[in-house]
Parts: structure tokens; sequence; C-alpha cells
């Protein structure tokens, strides 16, 4: 919780922004100390402005304070020298090697190497350090996305980095800018006010979305504030006030609630409100307004008014789990483990450790329209056995039919096959051990590849019920499985860190590669449209792969060791990527180098506990939309709309 001296700090600093001073907003972030501005450190090193990022820098951290603002300095200054020899300025070069990079060169022999031999070179991008950029302009973008992780895992930095949202008359601007789009009602915001007695300011919140006299919903809000406002007037003894609050703002409800308003009448002559039969189930005024703020969000909830108003229209959150149709399904069950999209495009499909959840939208998945649980009259039918997997050994894993009509998932039990049309349970297979681990289904015949815990790969008709063929040639558990329909091959990853294709007509091995990489229970492949190559996602790297003689022909590597978590092709072959820390990293499928930055605060729900591991599904047919599960239960759809993100904006 912020101390008033910090609130007032954060009050003065939004005051200067929507103002436009902006030169005085950055010197006060500095003198203070209270925020570092992201998005002004990020513009300054897109723009070249090394000096002044450098000194914005010093006023949160030295260079020697811990190794990641040791990191942070070092990628500031190497930019500022490839930047000089990017210029053909090698005098301007050597300077700042002597005056700015020695330091670091005597702690590191290779970048004194690489130093020298960048400035022997006329074309430093073809050096190998920097040959995967090409030019200044996609090293500076890499650099800010190194730059925001470093200062992010720095603990100088905890409690520095997010503006909080502060209920105060000086943030008067923003609050109107909320009134008067009338489009996007912040439930999270209008409960603060009305927790800290905003009545005004919250009735004149509300009143740019509903009046009075809409219907009886918003009639029962308006109600709701003017009562709290009266009872507060009221419970201070100020009978004054709370005359004119009746007359004045009460009076109107008169015609609808006659004994509402009989009540209030009788209170105003009372010494002692609580005794009233009307308010004496609460203990004082603060535990009544707690009740009415509850109140106030049932009621907005179940207002048509407020239909698609209650999230955002560009970052759309549907962590509804909590909702009455799904209360079933315990806490301990609420672990996002698979996501994906129907082929159609028309939902998202959830699976939670071992139950699926079928979102539904009246069209193509969007962020603004709300969607509904689709799930038969017995409820959550549509279950897995399990018996408490352990998720080191283990993940729930499935795998939905190219025309959306069956599914194959496991828990850890016996894979379960699923009629989508009726969301039954047709059938149960495979009963472990081994268990399960990966699942795959041939688009063009009623096969279906399983992989197994012990190495094994099982091909099952799905019209005969029976088992095709065992594949035998990984050593560890198998990871990953995707067909490509345009070379009738099967593709394999394992904890071995092998990846084979095999035929699938004869289910002989083709080809088989080791990756040059640990060991992990994290590799998966994606194929990409065109079929001819597939993503390799490892814990630590992201490669594409020409399938059909297994060269690697793009890798990526994130030079901060924050593990991927899940990755997979966009329908126009972008690559979605997450990671553990929440983050999502947009990359072109061309070059594998990152586009776009969505930090997990700007997307996640504030003051939601987050679940590591989010998996990413992307939609079939929309380039720029794609679904976020989180190991807390939370679902989100993002929508890269025009203006929405930016270019590897960090904030």
């Amino acid at each position: 919780m912020y101390n008033p001296n910090q609130e007032l700090i954060f009050s003065v600093l939004k005051f200067f922004n929507e103002k436009g001073y902006k030169e005085t907003a950055h010197m006060f972030e500095r003198e203070s100390k209270c925020y570092f501005n992201r998005r002004y450190f990020e513009e300054m090193v897109l723009s070249a402005n090394w000096d002044e990022a450098e000194k914005y820098l010093s006023d949160f951290t030295q260079i020697d304070d811990n190794q990641h603002s040791t990191k942070t300095y070092f990628l500031i200054r190497r930019n500022k020298f490839l930047e000089a020899l990017d210029r053909n300025d090698r005098a301007k070069a050597l300077e700042i090697f002597k005056k700015d990079l020695k330091t670091f060169s005597d702690r590191s022999v290779d970048l004194y190497k690489e130093v020298v031999q960048l400035m022997t070179l006329d074309d430093i991008w073809k050096h190998d350090s920097l040959s995967k950029y090409g030019n200044l302009g996609n090293a500076s973008r890499n650099t800010v996305l190194q730059l925001n992780w470093m200062i992010e895992m720095n603990p100088l930095f905890i409690g520095k980095l997010e503006f909080p949202s502060i209920v105060s008359q000086s943030l008067q601007c923003l609050f109107n800018q909320r009134v008067e789009s009338g489009y996007c009602f912040d439930m999270k915001y209008f409960e603060e006010m009305m927790l800290s007695g905003n009545w005004d300011e919250a009735e004149k919140y509300i009143s740019g979305f509903t009046k009075i006299g809409d219907n009886s919903y918003s009639n029962d809000i308006f109600l709701l504030i003017r009562k709290c406002k009266f009872l507060e007037a009221l419970d201070r003894k100020d009978h004054v006030k709370a005359t004119e609050i009746l007359v004045n703002d009460l009076v109107m409800f008169k015609p609808i609630n006659g004994d509402f308003f009989k009540q209030m009448a009788q209170l105003l002559k009372l010494d002692d409100i609580w005794k009233h039969k009307s308010v004496l189930e609460f203990e004082d005024f603060e535990s009544l307004r707690r009740n009415t703020a509850l109140q106030l969000k049932n009621i907005i909830e179940a207002n048509p008014l407020f239909n698609s108003k209650l999230k955002s229209p560009s970052i759309k959150s549907q962590s509804d789990l909590d909702d009455a149709e799904s209360s079933k399904i315990s806490k301990t069950e609420r672990k996002i483990s698979a996501l994906t999209y129907t082929n159609e495009g028309d939902a998202v499909l959830l699976l939670l450790t071992n139950a699926h959840i079928l979102w539904k939208w009246p069209g193509q998945v969007n962020a603004i329209d709300r969607p509904w649980i689709c799930q038969p009259k017995d409820a959550f039918t549509m279950k897995n056995e399990y018996g408490g997997i352990n998720h080191e050994v283990v993940d729930p894993y499935f795998a939905l039919s190219t025309n959306d009509s069956y599914l194959y998932s496991a828990s850890g039990g016996k894979v379960s096959v699923f009629n989508m049309k009726t969301l039954e349970k047709e059938d149960s297979i495979m009963p472990p051990p081994p268990a399960a681990t990966c699942i795959a289904i041939d688009p063009d015949s009623n096969k279906v590849a399983i992989g197994m815990r012990n190495s094994t790969i099982i091909i099952y008709n799905r019209l005969s019920k029976e088992i095709e063929a065992e594949l035998v040639g990984h050593t560890g558990r198998v990871t990953g499985l995707a067909f490509s329909k345009a070379l009738n091959i099967l593709v394999s990853s394992g904890a071995d860190a092998k990846i084979f294709t095999w035929n699938v007509n004869r289910w002989k091995k083709r080809l088989k590669t080791l990756l040059l990489l640990r060991p992990t229970l994290y590799i998966d492949i994606w194929f990409h449209q065109d079929q001819r190559h597939f993503l390799l996602v490892h814990k630590y790297r992201l490669a594409i792969y020409r399938a059909y003689t297994l060269k690697c022909e793009l890798k990526w590597t994130p030079s901060i060791r924050i593990p991927i978590s899940f990755a997979k092709f966009s329908c126009d072959g972008q690559v979605y990527a997450s990671f553990c820390n929440g983050d999502i990293i947009i990359f072109d499928g061309s070059t594998l180098g990152p586009l776009y930055v969505i930090l997990g605060e700007v997307y996640m729900e504030k003051n939601r506990s987050f679940g590591h591991t989010p998996v990413i599904a992307a939609h079939p047919k929309k380039p720029y939309q794609f679904a976020v599960g989180l190991s807390n239960g939370d679902c989100y759809v993002i929508e890269k709309e025009e203006t929405a993100f930016d270019p590897l904006k960090m904030s």
C-alpha cells in the first residue's frame, strides 16, 4: 500500500502528464525515485539518446549495484558503440570503447575480442554476433527487449515499475475520459470510489453509462449510491446535510419505492440509526458500505446496458471460472493445462487439469462480445480420468480433430474420446501405465498418434478401435507430435532431445536429429501452415526446421534465462511465445526476430494471483488474435488492434 507521500507524488506526476508537462514529469520521476518510466526510457534508447537514457537510469541504480544493473548499463553502452560503427565513425567508436566499454571488457576476454573485430569490419552486421539483426534498428529493438527484462528482474526496481490507480481529484481528466468514452466500464475503479466514500464521483462515473429511468437495475444503482451518501451524513450526525440529500437526491425515488423513502425519513429522526430495522444487520457504516459495493457489482453485471462494457475492448479477460455454471470445478482443478480454438474459430476449448470448458461466441471469437459456457445438462461430464497428477512427470494434453467433431484428451489416466457435437464421452482407451503425454490427429485419416511416458508412440485407428503400430526410437518420454499433410509424415520430439520423422504409410523411421540442447520435459513441435516447416519449442530456444530434411533454418535463444512456457504459429506464420513470467512475444516467422512484446501486467487482471506456465492458442483465421490461459484458471482473449500494441512497447 502506498503511503500518503507516495500518493501525493503519483497524483502530481499524473497531473503533469495530463497537462503536457512531460519534461517536468520526467525530472520529478528521477528526483522522487518512486516511478521508473519504462516507456520514456525505451523511447530514448530507440531514438539513440544514449546519454539521456543513462542519466535517467543513474537516478535509480548505479553500474555496480548488482548484476542486473551492470548488464543494463552494458546494453546501453554497447548499442551506443554499435551506432557509431554503423555510421562509420571509427573515432567516436574508439572513444566510446575507451570511456564506456573498457570497464566491461576487463571482465570478459570474449567481449574485448568482439569489440576489436567489429572495429576492423566494413559491415558490422555480417559479424556472427550481429548477423541475426541485419541493421541497427533491429538491434536496438532487441536491446529494448533485453533492457526491459533486466529492469523487471532487478530488485532495486520493485514497486517502481507500475503506476498505481489513484482515486483522487487530481485525476479528474482521467476520470472524465473514462466517462466520456461510455464504452468500457471499469468495475474496479467504481468499487474503489464506493469503498472510499467518493459518492459524487461514483455517481458521476456511472452516469456516463446509464441514467435514472433507463431500467430497474439503473434505478437501483443510483438509489444505493445516494442511500450510502445519506447514511454517511447521519452516521456523522450531520442532520442538515442528510436532510438536504433526502430532499434533493432521494425524493425522486418516492414514486418508485415509497417504503424505502419512508424508512429513510424515519432514520432522519433517530439519534442512533444502527438500531433501525433497515440497517440492524450491519455493525457499522464500514460494513454497510462493503455490502453495498458488492450489491452494486451484482446489479451492474446483471444490467443489460453493461453487457459489452465490463471489459477492455482490446484486451478481454474471460476469467469467469467462479460463476454459477462452473462452480463445480474445485480450486485445485483450475490449472489451465491446454488451450485451443475450434477450427471454425467460433469457440475456445480449455483443459483445466482434467475438466474441459468450451467457451462459445455468437460468431467468430472476439474481444468484445461475451461468450457463454457450452456444457451438457449434468454439467462437467467432459472430464478425464484423474488421480492427482505429478505435473513434473505428465502434463494434461488434448488434440481436436480438423472438423471439430471429436476430441482426444488425457490427464494421466485413460485417454478420453469426446464427441464435440454432444459434448459427451464416447470412449476411454490406453489405460496406464504408461501414461499418455501428447496426442496428434492425422487430418486425412482416422489415425491418432499418442506419445507415451515410456518413450513409445502408439498409432491408434479411431474407427476400428485398434492399435495399428508402436513406434520405437526415443529414449525418454515423448513430448511432442505433429502430422504433415503435405509431406505425409509424423514428426516427434522427446525429452531425450531427439527429433524423429516417420513415414505414415508404413510407419517406418525416416530421419532423426539430436538437438544440441539440454534435455528437458518441455520440447514441443507445431507445423507451419505450409506443412513443410515446423516450430520447435524448447524451454530455452525457439527454432524453425525444414521437416523433410530436419535442417534447422532459424533459431532464437533468449539472452535472459526466463523459460519459454509455450509457443505456436499464428495463422499467417508469425510465432506467439509465452514466458514463465507472464510476458508474451510475437516473432516474425520469416526471421524469428521479435516484433511485439506484451507484458503480463498489461493483459492480466490486477490483484489476481498469477499462475505460471501460460499456454497460448492462435485464432485459425485472425492473425491478430490469440488466447492465453494461466495456471490460476484465468483465460484471456487478446486482439492486436492498429494502435493497441506498437512494436516493442513495454508498458
